[in-house]
């Protein structure tokens, strides 16, 4: 007589207990993806923060030199590439020489050197493609329009080191993360205002795996 009324509370216990369950594993599988998005989320502010480092790294060891030797450049690319992004990216260096002459003249485009790659082939050409998109609409809208405007001297001689990166699903914990490119620009005047650089000369003969789509950088003419 006495075990009859235990059985509801008895059945409330187990009840609860699956509820409990339930919610447990709800709120494990909702803290797992919150931590995936986190890291992801740290991922990219890294290979963003590194992009800019990068960019101000490669200007200043070009604007110090008249005659860059480009293998040491890529070799520089390489090493910031390799130590200072913390996720894996497809990677383009973008390096522009950039001129404004006496008088009244807007300034020019000396040359521009976008073989430094690292990664797929494909993607790095799509990424050299986002970063000349990107800067005709930002510092060669600046740089190459009304003479002076943005405070070139007449004669003064600018590096331009532009990085446009990519992350790589691999470097996501969620694999699934899609993000747009990412880009980063940095201006220096050159050290030597009375000899325009050269551009970096790169050895055709040195074997390099890391690198693609290789080739000499190219004159620009400015119509």
């Amino acid at each position: 007589m006495t075990a009859l009324p235990s059985l509801p509370l008895r059945s409330f216990v187990r009840d609860t207990r699956a509820l409990a369950g339930i919610e447990l594993a709800f709120g494990s599988v909702a803290l797992a993806t919150i931590a995936t998005l986190c890291f992801d989320l740290y991922s990219l502010v890294g290979v963003t923060s590194a992009s800019a480092r990068s960019a101000v790294a490669m200007a200043e060891y070009v604007s110090r030199d008249s005659a860059p030797d480009g293998d040491q450049v890529t070799a520089l690319g390489r090493f910031l590439h390799r130590e200072e992004f913390g996720a894996p990216a497809d990677l383009v260096y973008v390096i522009s020489a950039v001129r404004r002459p006496p008088g009244d003249e807007p300034a020019e485009v000396l040359w521009v050197d976008d073989t430094i790659r690292f990664g797929d082939s494909a993607t790095t050409a799509a990424l050299a493609g986002e970063c000349a998109r990107r800067g005709s609409a930002g510092w060669r809208a600046g740089l190459l329009g009304a003479p002076g405007s943005l405070g070139m001297s007449e004669g003064e001689v600018a590096i331009v080191a532009e990085v446009c990166a990519r992350p790589m699903r691999e470097g996501m914990l969620s694999g699934r993360l899609v993000t747009g490119d990412i880009y980063r620009v940095h201006i220096l005047p050159s050290r030597d205002p009375r000899q325009a650089p050269e551009p970096p000369v790169h050895s055709t003969s040195a074997e390099d795996t890391d690198r693609t789509g290789a080739g000499p950088p190219h004159k620009v003419s400015i119509s």
